[in-house]
């Protein structure tokens, strides 16, 4: 595997996660969703991503949009500022044991823009494109 690749693919994990969290904090009057949502995201943190994605994000369809673009916007910086890895490994939080030491600063900035722009993204598409799905629920 390429070392630059090693960054995006442990931010996919939170990244799903982050936007499932978003859809919880959405869900204010739909308790199943609510309590589908937070628990799949933080087990989406921790590297477990499938209550996430198919419980969640693909349902909905908007948040797993959004997790697309806020992941591109946090893989394209830790491309521009090279990002390197060690080696394969886990992906969520833990993955950053794999980064190299070097750059694991820029890695940390590169996992927060991913994290916030899903998040971010998440409710904006929430307000326009995913009214019909979140009423559906």
């Amino acid at each position: 595997m390429d070392e630059h690749l090693a960054a995006a693919f442990v931010q996919k994990a939170c990244r799903q996660g982050a936007a499932a969290l978003a859809v919880m904090f959405l869900a204010k009057h739909h308790a199943k969703m609510r309590s589908v949502a937070s628990a799949s995201g933080v087990s989406a943190w921790l590297g477990i991503t499938e209550p996430a994605i198919f419980g969640v994000n693909l349902k909905l369809r908007f948040p797993f949009y959004a997790a697309l673009i806020g992941g591109g916007i946090g893989a394209a910086y830790a491309t521009m500022v090279q990002v390197l890895s060690v080696s394969q490994g886990p992906c969520g939080i833990i993955g950053v044991i794999c980064i190299r030491p070097d750059c694991m600063l820029q890695f940390l900035v590169s996992m927060v823009i991913a994290i916030v722009c899903t998040f971010v993204i998440t409710l904006v598409f929430a307000k326009t494109i995913g009214r019909k799905q979140l009423a559906t629920l």
